[in-house]
């Protein structure tokens, strides 16, 4: 099934999350968008921050826009409207404020190239994402920023697709392990105990749980810089350890290192994870055990071979390196997109 179908099944909402800027997200957007065009997928499309721009604010190269085509329905902040060639029909003004402004609802009428400035935060892209449906889209796709990987969460969207490209390195095996390493967290196991379950949606802070399921909050707004008093409530009655937060690879390091004890770390997603690959590795090497209470529907991941400092690796070397560790989909856009046996 190509991906373009797979994602009408199965994914209204989707994001397209780049690893590092100049990954490749853009192109993925392009492709998807010209995939829906020949199946007549109706989309809606914003973004977590701004996106579109012809040159890097960063590297000062260039980038490419996002082309978009007639039917589409945008979401986009008002200052972007004046940095467009395609021709948009305004349909609602909302009160979302970006630094772009405020975000516009509008249907393109005719097609060009457009920059797009979405909602910077989940409750915010929750409300446009609302508000798009209401104009008869088939799906929505969402431009992920780098920093901003919480817009795969499944709380809002129903899945994702990784962009990774050479930029990461130049080194094609750190490439592979930086990709893989994203790909593991997003697909870590869920909580099968219904019981844990349940208790966990009433728990909205860290939390030490032990074998007969009683819980102990602690007072900690975050797990950041706290690692120390998580490890220090953990005791040989734990069973496990609730983080409602990002989990660091310091926080990590603490949790891990408590020798004798047998627990199971339990995060909301995957999205939480802020780890390297080698602190990772090295823990799971030591017994780690996480699991989450949803996890990350990937629908495809996607090389980008060209860096904008210069150099170029082989995208058949990338996606034979990730299709070494993943049944999940892997092409490269820019050689004419997935196979029909991908």
């Amino acid at each position: 099934m190509r991906l373009i179908q797979d994602i009408k099944e199965n994914y209204k909402t989707l994001s397209i999350i780049g690893l590092a800027k100049n990954s490749g997200k853009t192109e993925t957007l392009n492709y998807l968008i010209h995939e829906a065009k020949k199946i007549n997928l109706k989309l809606g499309i914003t973004s977590t921050g701004r996106d579109g721009e012809k040159t890097d604010l960063v590297t000062e190269t260039e980038k490419p826009t996002i082309y978009v085509e007639e039917g589409m329905i945008i979401a986009t902040g008002r200052k972007t409207l004046y940095l467009t060639d395609a021709g948009l029909e305004l349909l609602e003004d909302t009160d979302i404020i970006t630094p772009m402004g405020r975000i516009m609802i509008c249907r393109v009428v005719q097609e060009g190239e457009i920059q797009i400035a979405g909602p910077i935060n989940s409750t915010d892209m929750q409300k446009i994402i609302k508000m798009l449906w209401k104009y008869d889209i088939n799906n929505v796709f969402i431009d992920g920023a780098v920093d901003r990987k919480t817009v795969s969460s499944p709380l809002i969207t129903d899945g994702c697709i990784i962009a990774a490209g050479a930029v990461l390195s130049r080194d094609v095996k750190k490439v592979v392990e930086k990709t893989s390493h994203i790909i593991e967290c997003y697909s870590l196991p869920e909580v099968e105990d219904e019981q844990l379950r349940k208790l966990l949606e009433k728990v909205d802070t860290t939390a030490v749980i032990n074998k007969d399921y009683e819980f102990e909050k602690l007072d900690v707004k975050t797990g950041l810089g706290n690692g120390s008093k998580i490890k220090n409530a953990v005791n040989k009655d734990t069973k496990y350890v609730f983080i409602d937060g990002a989990l660091t690879s310091s926080l990590l390091k603490n949790l891990v290192d408590k020798d004798g004890l047998n627990y199971i770390i339990i995060l909301r997603d995957g999205t939480k994870i802020f780890t390297e690959p080698y602190t990772w590795n090295n823990l799971k090497r030591q017994g780690m055990k996480i699991n989450v209470l949803k996890k990350i529907n990937i629908a495809a991941v996607t090389v980008n071979p060209v860096s904008p400092y210069g150099y170029v690796l082989r995208s058949e070397d990338m996606i034979k390196g990730i299709k070494r560790n993943t049944k999940i989909r892997v092409f490269d856009v820019e050689k004419g997109g997935e196979d029909i046996d991908n």
